[in-house]
Order: C-alpha cells, then sequence, then structure tokens
C-alpha cells in the first residue's frame, strides 16, 4: 500500500488510526521531555496548558525526587498526579500530599553500595538510588553478591536502583487506579530507556525527537525536533484529532 503524500515521514497510516481512537491522558517523562537542563520553557508550558484547556488528564512520571523538583519546576499544578522516583513516590499537587508507594531503601544495600563505590556521587531517594552509569557493573555484582531484590535501569548518564516490580510503569499504573483511568487511554512520551516501561500497555507511545535509540525503537511514532518542538507537534495532533469535551474520560 502506497503511503499517503501528505502524511509527514515521522508519520504513518496506523499511527493516524491510534490518533483518532478515544484518548483524554498525556503521561509525560520531565527531564528531556518537557524540560530542558531542568527547566519547563514557555512555549512547552503553553502547549501543556492547550491541552489541559481541551480537558486532557496530565500525569507526570520522572526518575527525580520530590526535593529536587520543587524548586525548578513550576508547572506542576498543570498535573492531576506526579509520579517521582521512577514511579516509586506518588505527589498530588492539588493538595500538596505525597507518599512512598514501594519499599524504602535498603540501607543494608546502601552500606554495601558505599563500599564499593567510595567517594563516589550516590542520588539516595525514599525508595530509588542513583549514581553513574560508568558504576553500572559494579552495581549490578553489589545486588547481586547481597542478594539484594532490586534492579537496575538505565536513564542516560546514571543507573536508577529499585526494588523489584517497581518502574515507570508502575508509577503510571498507580496514578491511573488513584485517578480512576484506563491505561489504553493514556498517550505515553518520553526519551530514555527507563521510559520503556511507562509505554507498556498505553494506546500512544511517542518518542521526543531527542530520545534514545533504544525508546525510538519501542515507540509508536519519533516526534520531530528537540523537547520543546516534539511536545509542540504531538499536541497539535491530539488536539487536531480531539474535539471539544471529548478528551474528558
Amino acid at each position: 500500500m502506497q503511503q499517503r503524500s501528505d502524511i509527514p515521514p515521522w508519520r504513518s497510516l496506523a499511527v493516524d488510526r491510534r490518533l483518532a481512537a478515544p484518548r483524554g491522558v498525556l503521561a509525560v517523562d520531565y527531564d528531556g521531555t518537557i524540560a530542558e537542563h531542568g527547566r519547563v520553557s514557555a512555549v512547552t508550558e503553553a502547549t501543556l496548558r492547550s491541552l489541559r484547556e481541551a480537558n486532557f488528564r496530565l500525569i507526570l512520571v520522572s526518575g527525580r525526587r520530590l526535593e529536587n523538583i520543587l524548586p525548578i519546576c513550576d508547572v506542576l499544578d498543570l498535573f492531576d498526579m506526579v509520579m517521582l522516583e521512577n514511579g516509586a513516590v506518588s505527589y498530588c499537587p492539588q493538595t500538596g500530599t505525597d507518599q512512598l508507594i514501594a519499599p524504602a531503601v535498603d540501607q543494608r544495600f546502601l552500606a554495601d553500595l558505599e563500599r564499593e563505590l567510595p567517594g563516589a556521587p550516590l542520588f539516595i531517594g525514599r525508595s530509588m538510588v542513583a549514581t553513574s552509569a560508568r558504576n553500572a557493573e559494579r552495581v549490578e555484582m553489589v545486588i547481586l553478591r547481597g542478594g539484594y531484590d532490586l534492579h537496575m535501569v538505565g536513564c542516560g548518564g546514571r543507573v536508577l536502583v529499585l526494588p523489584m516490580g517497581v518502574s515507570k510503569g508502575s508509577g503510571l499504573s498507580h496514578a491511573l487506579t488513584e485517578l480512576g483511568l484506563r491505561r489504553d487511554q493514556v498517550i505515553a512520551v518520553g526519551d530514555e530507556e527507563n521510559d520503556i516501561d511507562l509505554f507498556e500497555g498505553c494506546g500512544l507511545r511517542a518518542a521526543v525527537g531527542n530520545a534514545s535509540p533504544r525508546l525510538k525503537a519501542a515507540a509508536d511514532i519519533a516526534l520531530p525536533g528537540g523537547c520543546e518542538e516534539s511536545i509542540r507537534h504531538l499536541a497539535e495532533l491530539l488536539l487536531a484529532e480531539t474535539s471539544p469535551g471529548e478528551a474528558t474520560a
């Protein structure tokens, strides 16, 4: 079948059909997806607001810690739910309440890791521990040697260590349950390897233009440009396919 000439090269007829299906929920990563150098631009903020005004529900799913994102993100109020530490912590911007929904950091593992990586920067959350991706093999060795019920996932220049079963996918499931929404209603957008779990079961999976090759391979659509341009393109597609009021679930 010959592709329609009016479809941009980053789209397909299959993606067009998925866009036309009832959706209404946008789940996005933070760094490299809606934020550059830790900040959400005015253009991206306006794009998110346009989706919100069109009755889209917005969920943020990030590897950041709560104390790390609050001082730099001025648009958390746009989100119905914020999932942090790669799915281990939930935060409700409307009430300002947060909840640890995964096992806490194993202090024995942390002590073993500090002995294995003396002086190496460790980013310690309530459930997640992160370090440079250069330390991945040694972190894996500590997990295996201690028999810890933990797993490791790549996130750009870092690796994140989390309890088994905790991922961006599990965090999204928690948020959807809290909001009474379904996974097939979700358009998921990300840029790194740890967003592959976010994609699982979602109605449409989109990678921003600066995404890793592994994530682009797992996506239904690879958007053009950097994160600001990619989010704007996606919003234009979604708003074009959504009549007023249709996005409400």
